[in-house]
């Protein structure tokens, strides 16, 4: 066990964490922002845009279970923290500069490892430098600053882009460089331990088979949903005859809306619990993504639309992931992994064949299915296993 922190070392420790997930999560969407410039200049197809984004997702998302698990262990392995957001930052700097589809792809899958990397040690240091009585808030402070991030990039995007150009996207490795640095010399100090044991992989995945199935389906169907319509979303913009300024702006509002849904998700499960807040705000996504799909111009409605649907499709991930880690509070590391990447990447997936189908029935009717998929995933909520009346204080002490 690490020792007890001070309050000014939690605080410093947990907020250095926080900018630092606020700093690597702002690099999600640069390359769905980027795709119409990219289909022009690397002369992709549709479907070629859908095989980067998976390529992302998939990267970033299916080794994060493991590192997770070893972030479980007495192993110091901090170091994954600093080097991830750098990888993450240096790797959208790189991708306006991309000759061809294969760098880009090349690209992409740096950038997404370094996101693996990041995400399930941080949550770790996050959970174990917590105070024990008020672990989930605490968590929920790092997620929703991840949230927060999100829409950074698109932002900042659009800012490059008006000023310098395609060529001037080498400025983002530079905050990621800062933010691994403060990182390195701030962040909470991970002590080894020679007492602590750690339950081998494969069978503490046997152990929780069931429950795990649950929470991965529950979080890649609501990723799948989420994820369709924020890679979807600008090139739709652009279709309807807005510019890429105005269709990045779009998805910052999308993203932003999902941020703030989270915060206010978090709060709410407290008091109504987790599986109705997830269900609630899942059925509350389909009309909103349907009226975006109904859209023949970009007006109030639309931006509107895109904005409910950011709302409600992304303000139920915090919640998802704090039921995980109520779920399995010995493995924070592994169920962080599971919820933060394998859950995404699984979802991910659904980008390619989904632009593929674009292609053939166009971007609306790909849209209506994504708010089929939310639909689905709120009914996959009640074939979750229910948690115990003391699986919130088994959290905060395990």
């Amino acid at each position: 066990m690490s020792p007890e922190l001070t309050s000014r070392q939690r605080l410093v420790g947990v907020s250095t964490l926080s900018v630092a997930h606020l700093a690597n999560d702002s690099y999600f969407y640069v390359l769905a922002a980027l795709l119409p410039l990219l289909l022009d200049k690397l002369s992709l197809t549709l479907g070629l845009a859908g095989v980067l984004v998976s390529l992302s997702q998939a990267s970033s998302s299916f080794m994060q279970p493991i590192l997770g698990h070893l972030a479980d262990g007495p192993r110091n392995t901090r170091w994954m923290a600093w080097t991830g957001v750098a990888c993450s930052g240096c790797a959208a700097g790189a991708l306006g500069l991309a000759p061809s589809f294969e760098v880009a792809a090349i690209i992409v899958m740096v950038g997404g490892m370094g996101t693996a990397m990041f995400h399930p040690i941080t949550a770790t240091l996050v959970a174990r430098a917590a105070p024990t009585a008020s672990r989930a808030r605490w968590m929920s402070i790092y997620i929703s600053a991840g949230n927060f991030g999100l829409p950074v990039g698109p932002f900042m995007l659009a800012i490059v882009l008006g000023t310098l150009g395609l060529q001037g996207t080498w400025v983002f490795a530079v905050p990621a460089l800062l933010v691994g640095a403060l990182v390195w010399r701030f962040g909470p100090v991970r002590t080894t331990s020679t007492t602590q044991v750690r339950t081998p992989f494969r069978e503490l995945v046997r152990e929780n088979r069931r429950l795990l199935v649950g929470l991965t389906s529950v979080g890649a169907t609501r990723a799948m949903a989420a994820t369709v319509v924020a890679s979807l979303l600008p090139l739709y913009a652009v279709s309807r005859a807005a510019s890429i300024e105005d269709a990045t702006r779009l998805l910052t509002g999308f993203l932003l809306a999902g941020a703030i849904g989270g915060l206010v998700a978090g709060s709410l499960a407290d008091r109504l619990g987790r599986d109705r807040v997830i269900m609630t705000g899942l059925i509350a996504a389909v009309p909103c993504v349907l009226t975006l799909a109904a859209q023949v111009s970009v007006g109030p409605l639309f931006a509107a639309a895109a904005i409910g649907s950011g709302l409600f499709l992304n303000g139920s991930f915090v919640v998802l992931t704090v039921r995980g880690q109520e779920s399995i509070p010995k493995s924070m590391g592994m169920i962080s992994g599971v919820m933060n990447g394998l859950s995404i990447g699984l979802g991910g997936l659904a980008v390619a064949p989904m632009a593929a189908l674009a292609e053939r029935t166009g971007i609306p009717a790909v849209l209506a299915i994504a708010a089929g998929l939310a639909l689905a995933c709120a009914a996959m909520i009640t074939r979750l296993p229910r948690l115990a009346p003391h699986a919130r204080l088994d959290a905060a002490a395990g």
